[in-house]
């Protein structure tokens, strides 16, 4: 019975892609050391099913296996080599399977890309994933505050507002008196390789925002809504208010809630802006189209349209607040721009993006050279010059 589930997810996981609770049953079963020999079947007969040459040197699988199960079963003992053609055999086929940085794992199906010859590279061990948040807030006066070297405590007042920060590190707008028009609006900045940073405004809403990304609004919320526009990627917990809709913008796009729980994500290098629901209902305006949506559906706007899409995976949504890269079929390029926000680095490919993608979860706190030299191990090659990764 074990056997057949492990093949079963193990094949769902190549083609499919898993959920949260059959991933983690995935990699209890995998360290299950009753099944090593049908571990060894299963890995023998995705080799045969991997298309061209797919011999690679010794000490390149050597190294793939060893760090598969070493990271994935140190209590167990590795099992001996039972000759140098079997042991290839499933160190290449195991290479789909690549664990990397504090308990993630990484994934890489790649049927159109073969490896080329190994170029050893030499890449920086000081770019790590970012260590503090590097956030700004630009007041109404135009003063900017630079929160990593800001104390706690009051920052500044403005009208009937009093803005803290927290010992935890969170922002709050927290009112002292009437709401007053004049407070005027400010502006939270979370720049490029700068860890999420968590905001409550003066109604009592919640913000996230990613790195990269930015939103405006009132000081104080006066008047009959409550307008912010955002930039990038934020996540609004909103509190509830009938008489004051919560309006959020982007360009010509306009998200109109009550109360509820939602994901934005509209960096201007995607393709389309994605409105993601978790909790309450929204409607989305574009132009001239309206569509209104339900939890766990997703908003797509693209090219002045709207698409609702059902059945969003709103743990890989919301994996960036959590602090994972979660991947279900993402592609490189997409991975790649993820990749240059966290790690504030350019991204540019000299012949074209690879064509390959990707499953799986990943500490955000893993270093940049340990996810560059993931995919090296299955013929995505790259070299760091300048800040900027250069993928070959």
């Amino acid at each position: 019975m074990k056997e057949q589930r492990l093949e079963e997810l193990f094949r769902k996981h190549l083609y499919e892609g898993l959920t949260d609770a059959e991933e983690t049953e995935l990699f209890q079963l995998w360290l299950d050391p009753l099944l090593e020999s049908r571990k060894a079947q299963m890995l023998n007969d995705f080799y045969d099913e991997l298309p061209g040459d797919k011999d690679m040197p010794e000490s390149d699988a050597d190294a793939i296996f060893q760090r598969i199960v070493q990271k994935q079963a140190a209590e167990h003992r590795l099992p001996a080599k039972r000759g140098w053609t079997v042991w290839r055999r499933l160190a290449v086929a195991a290479s789909v399977l690549l664990v990397i940085g504090l308990g993630g794992y990484f994934f890489l199906y790649n049927k159109g890309r073969q490896p080329r010859e190994i170029v050893k590279s030499v890449l920086p061990a000081d770019i790590g994933a970012p260590g503090i948040n590097r956030a700004m807030i630009t007041l109404a006066n135009g003063q900017k505050i630079y929160l990593d070297s800001a104390a706690n405590g009051s920052l500044t007042i403005q009208g009937a507002v009093k803005l803290l920060k927290l010992e935890d590190g969170k922002i709050a707008y927290k009112a002292t008196g009437a709401p007053q028009e004049a407070a005027g609006y400010n502006t939270l900045f979370n720049p490029r390789g700068s860890r999420v940073i968590d905001m409550t405004l003066a109604d009592g809403s919640h913000v996230w925002l990613n790195a990269g990304s930015s939103v405006t609004y009132p000081v104080a919320f006066t008047g009959n809504e409550r307008r912010v526009s955002v930039e990038g990627e934020a996540y609004f917990e909103v509190a509830h208010d009938a008489s004051k809709p919560f309006m959020v913008s982007k360009g010509k796009t306009t998200v109109r809630v009550l109360g509820t729980r939602f994901n934005v994500n509209a960096y201007d290098d995607e393709a389309d802006i994605r409105i993601t629901l978790l909790q309450g209902a929204v409607q989305v305006t574009n132009y001239q189209f309206t569509a209104a949506i339900k939890p766990g559906e997703q908003a797509i706007v693209k090219a002045g349209n709207i698409d609702v899409k059902g059945s969003v995976d709103l743990e890989q949504v919301m994996s960036w607040k959590e602090g994972y890269f979660r991947m279900k079929g993402t592609d490189l390029a997409s991975l790649m721009r993820q990749v240059a926000r966290w790690y504030d680095v350019q991204v540019e490919y000299e012949n074209g993006v690879p064509a390959a993608s990707f499953g799986g979860l990943i500490n955000r706190d893993v270093s940049l050279p340990d996810m560059l030299k993931a995919l090296e191990q299955y013929g995505i090659y790259s070299r760091i010059d300048n800040g900027k990764v250069i993928v070959q």
